[in-house]
């Protein structure tokens, strides 16, 4: 080698790896690339008289910055500039090492935040859940919710839950109310009691209240009483002979006073008619109009059949001739008459309409 070769040798420093003889190439170091070799390959980085460094990446990455070497595209839900952290809503298993891809978070979105961490014995642990849902998960549904097909619903009482059994008021499974008040009952407290009516969504179920009528009962008067009154004529009914007090009950002077007391009071307010007895009555008026009606068909129909056969009904007719029988002598002729020529062979015709006519002579009545 002569003084020039090392002369060129020696200023082809920096990152190069020095020069071919054959063909004039750069000879590049270690991660160093191009023309000149002055620029790090891709996976390498930090360019100097030693060449350039590979990228730090943990295996998630095989790209970084050429001058910074902050990994670029990290793979396996990792995250940083070595890609040694993972992403939101993954987690990595303790003793793993940062070469470990990360898993996701045991939380769902719907039910909690999505992230997690590990708790002192290094099981994930949801970091908040929503308002309806509790556990390490976030998977249970809070008192006063239940579970509809992994959704958490707020229990459905009417208004009606026992306070008592607060804060769960209903089965956390079925959502079925546990304890019913203001005289309800059902799955949601939604109907009254029996025995109770009126509106559970109000909250005014009240007692069935059935009226007994007040009977006024008045006690048969004595013996005493009735033979004193009818034995002193001057007193009134009800005052004995020896004493000036009334003998008439309590009861029987109630029932005279509300007897005689005004119109007004006795009076008592009109029946009210249900629904049901009002539809009852108009059933009953339309049947009777559908009734009426059909008669009157039935009768318009009887008479005109009437007619008809009033009109095409056939009739006789009687034709009298000329006699020479005298009604005086009447009685004396008939020993004496010839039966034979009232009636003789030839008889009358008989007209198409049902009219029959003598017409023959032999059909004259003879003396």
């Amino acid at each position: 080698m002569d003084k020039w070769d090392s002369l060129k040798r020696s200023a082809g420093g920096g990152g190069g790896g020095g020069e071919e003889e054959s063909s004039g190439m750069c000879q590049c170091k270690m991660g160093v690339y191009g023309d000149k070799c002055d620029d790090c390959h891709p996976g390498f980085f930090h360019f100097s008289s030693t060449g350039c460094q590979p990228c730090q990446c943990n295996n998630h990455s095989s790209y970084c910055h050429p001058q910074s070497g902050i990994c670029v595209n990290c793979q396996g839900n990792t995250r940083g500039p070595a890609c040694e952290e993972c992403k939101y809503n993954f987690y990595r298993r303790p003793g793993s090492p940062l070469t470990a891809i990360c898993t996701p978070c045991p939380c769902s979105s719907v039910t909690s935040t999505g992230s997690c961490h590990l708790d002192e014995s290094g099981t994930p642990v949801c970091d908040q859940c929503k308002p309806e849902y509790q556990g390490p998960n976030c998977e249970q549904c809070r008192d006063g919710f239940y579970n509809a097909d992994s959704i958490c619903l707020p229990c459905n009482c009417s208004g009606n839950a026992d306070p008592r059994t607060s804060p769960r008021t209903c089965h956390p499974d079925t959502g079925h109310c546990v304890s019913c008040i203001n005289n309800t009952t059902g799955l949601h407290c939604e109907r009254c009691r029996d025995g109770f009516a009126g509106d559970a969504l109000t909250r005014t179920c009240r007692a069935i209240v059935i009226p007994t009528p007040e009977l006024w009962t008045t006690p048969p008067p004595s013996s005493t009483s009735s033979s004193t009154s009818s034995s002193t004529p001057g007193l009134p009914m009800g005052y004995t002979n020896g004493t000036s007090a009334p003998s008439l009950t309590s009861s029987t002077a109630q029932a005279l006073l509300t007897t005689l007391g005004p119109a007004t009071d006795s009076t008592t307010a009109p029946p009210s008619v249900s629904w049901t007895q009002f539809n009852i009555i108009v059933l009953a008026v339309i049947i009777v109009v559908v009734v009426a009606l059909m008669g009157v068909a039935g009768g318009v129909y009887t008479y005109r059949e009437y007619q008809n056969r009033k009109l095409n009904a056939p009739f006789w007719t009687i034709e009298l001739k000329e006699d020479n029988i005298s009604f005086s002598s009447y009685h004396d002729s008939i020993p004496n008459a010839d039966v034979s020529g009232l009636l003789e062979d030839e008889g009358g015709d008989v007209t198409p309409n049902g009219q029959l006519a003598l017409s023959g002579p032999a059909n004259l009545y003879k003396a």
